[in-house]
C-alpha cells in the first residue's frame, strides 16, 4: 500500500508533468504573423502587410519560409509613415537562402509600429544592394516571430 506521503508526491508529480506539456509548447513555438501577402514580379519582391501595426524587441528572431528562386534576400521591417519604395527598414545585409527555404533572422533593435515586413531577391534591390545577377525573386509564404 501507498502512504499519504507517496501519494501527495505522486500527485505533485503528475501536476508538474502536466503543467511542463502545456507550458512547453508555447515556449518552444513561435507567433504566425498574419496579413495580406502580395509579391511583385517586377521587382522581385514579397511582402506581409501587418494590421494592425507590430512592435518587435530587440532579440526576437524572424522565422520566415520563402518563396520564389533567390539564392540572396534582403529582410526589411517598414514602420509606419515610410514608403515601400525606399530602402528603409532593412534588417543587415545579404542573406543566403538554405535549401530549407527558412531564414531566421535576429532584430538588431526595437523596432516600433511595423506594418510590413517584405524580403527582396533580384539582382539589385533599390539600385543599391547586388545581389547577383542571377539572383531570383522572393516572396513570403509564412512568418513566424519567436521570442527569446
Amino acid at each position: 500500500m501507498y502512504s499519504k506521503s507517496d501519494k501527495r508526491l505522486c500527485t505533485i508529480f503528475i501536476s508538474l508533468a502536466i503543467l511542463f506539456l502545456f507550458a512547453l509548447p508555447s515556449a518552444v513555438s513561435g507567433q504566425t504573423l498574419a496579413g495580406a501577402t502580395g509579391s511583385s514580379s517586377q521587382w522581385g519582391s514579397g511582402w506581409l502587410d501587418l494590421a494592425p501595426p507590430v512592435d518587435f524587441a530587440k532579440g526576437e528572431h524572424l522565422k520566415l519560409l520563402i518563396g520564389g528562386s533567390a539564392d540572396k534576400i534582403l529582410v526589411r521591417l517598414l514602420p509606419r509613415g515610410a514608403s515601400p519604395d525606399m530602402p528603409v527598414g532593412i534588417i543587415g545585409g545579404a542573406i543566403n537562402v538554405p535549401k530549407s527555404r527558412i531564414v531566421e533572422v535576429t532584430i538588431p533593435e526595437d523596432r516600433r509600429q511595423v506594418i510590413q515586413i517584405s524580403v527582396h531577391g533580384g539582382p539589385n534591390p533599390w539600385g543599391e544592394h547586388p545581389l547577383g545577377g542571377g539572383n531570383g525573386p522572393a516572396t513570403i509564404e509564412s512568418a513566424e516571430r519567436v521570442r527569446p
